[in-house]
């Protein structure tokens, strides 16, 4: 006789499951979409047009790269923030793990796919802004960067947008109604994007020598990719401090991802999946 008792779905295929959710709702959401895109790009021209002037004919090149990547991690940081954190509350508000409790659900599973399909949405918005500094003259220079460059660069990107997730289950736990996330999600990141120097690209806004700039996950990750992106000897714009090239400040980025990971799937066991069916 066939067994016809129901079976747990492989964590992996679980966590698909999850990605192809989270990014059928993430399409959906026209204010999402402009968070994504139209939200870096413009500040990426506002900034060239009004705040930036007297750089020589040759050093422009550089410097639209740079406010590129700045740009591209100040987007990716929001809708990081504002998607996860806006989803997050509504599932809770909307009490729909009430059903998932009763499956043979896995809870990392589900916040796998959540952090992949935010990591996507945030790779389009650092993209986008890439490209539009790029039409735009920026100097990039891909042919011309190496293979740890490319690591550098990829690697910080992921864990800054884990972090950023990571920080916006936080979020949604203090701000609990998904109606008013939004709009805190955008001024939680451009305060911290004003506080600490441009995401710590023009220091010296904030004091004669910011040593902070290099521990703090925002500025540490755009600091880290301008200065992959450029090489050290073309960042003299960011210093003082120096440039956050060594592995301590890598060993860092991946420390704050490790422990606000831990402080995710804490948060997520607890009060998603930890009441009754």
């Amino acid at each position: 006789m066939p067994d016809t008792t129901p079976h747990a779905v492989p964590w992996t295929g679980q966590a698909r499951a999850f990605t192809r959710r989270h990014v059928q709702q993430l399409r959906r959401n026209k204010l999402i979409v402009f968070l994504a895109v139209g939200w870096p790009v413009a500040w990426y021209f506002l900034t060239m047009a009004f705040f930036i002037e007297g750089v020589p004919a040759g050093d422009l090149p550089y410097v639209k790269a740079s406010q590129g990547i700045t740009y591209g991690l100040f987007g990716a940081f929001t809708v990081t923030i504002a998607v996860f954190a806006g989803e997050f509350a509504r599932d809770l508000e909307g009490d729909r793990y009430r059903k998932l409790r009763a499956m043979p659900v896995s809870p990392t599973a589900d916040l796998a796919g959540r952090f992949a399909a935010g990591t996507a949405l945030g790779g389009c918005s650092y993209l986008v802004t890439i490209l539009a500094a790029a039409a735009h003259g920026g100097s990039f220079e891909v042919g011309q960067l190496h293979a740890i460059q490319f690591v550098i660069l990829a690697l910080s990107f992921v864990l800054f947008c884990t972090i950023a997730m990571a920080l916006a289950l936080l979020l949604a736990l203090v701000i609990t109604k998904p109606e008013h996330m939004t709009t805190i999600s955008v001024v939680v990141v451009l305060m911290a994007f004003y506080l600490t120097g441009f995401n710590g690209t023009v220091p010296s806004l904030i004091g004669s020598d910011p040593a902070f700039v290099n521990y703090l996950p925002n500025s540490l990750a755009t600091r880290m990719q301008i200065a992959a992106w450029a090489g050290t000897e073309n960042v003299d714009f960011m210093t003082p401090p120096e440039a956050p090239v060594s592995l301590e400040y890598g060993t860092l980025l991946v420390g704050y991802a490790v422990g606000l990971c831990a402080l995710a799937v804490a948060i997520v066991r607890r009060f998603a999946y930890g009441g009754e069916a």
